[in-house]
């Protein structure tokens, strides 16, 4: 069932997180692999809510988390990890229905990582170093004076 645009973004300005993950790769040329991601993780017992966003986003999969060792209830996390549905399904869904609270913040952010991406810099140390500012950049919300 899909579920309305606003409902959904909404939801992603409570619970979404968007992030630039750089990691090291033995077998990339740099040494170093840097991805974007956004995902939504949610008790196991709401996997029913998650399944319709993912439907209404027509994009991401959706894991199931295992944190028994914290004595945590297990989770899901619906994750979109693909460029081409971030740039095609998602980033075009939250132009038509737009952040509203201060995780918009973080997603702008994020575009300037997909701008990075497009352009193929994330595979030059230059584009990497530039990854890194706009991440140490991210989810830092400073409240007003």
């Amino acid at each position: 069932m899909k579920l309305p645009g606003k409902y959904v973004a909404g939801f992603i300005d409570g619970e979404g997180c968007f992030t630039i993950v750089i990691s090291k790769h033995s077998t990339k040329r740099l040494g170093l692999d840097a991805r974007l991601h956004f995902q939504i993780e949610l008790r196991c017992d709401d996997i029913e809510i998650l399944q319709h966003i993912q439907e209404t986003l027509d994009c991401g999969y959706i894991y199931h988390l295992n944190y028994e060792k914290y004595g945590w209830k297990p989770h899901v996390e619906l994750k979109v990890s693909s460029f081409r549905e971030i740039t095609e399904k998602l980033i075009p869904f939250l132009e038509k229905y737009p952040l509203r609270a201060k995780k918009r913040l973080s997603y702008q952010k994020f575009l300037q990582a997909v701008q990075v991406f497009s352009q193929k810099k994330h595979l030059t140390l230059e584009g990497i170093a530039l990854l890194r500012t706009i991440r140490q950049n991210m989810n830092q919300f400073q409240p007003h004076s």
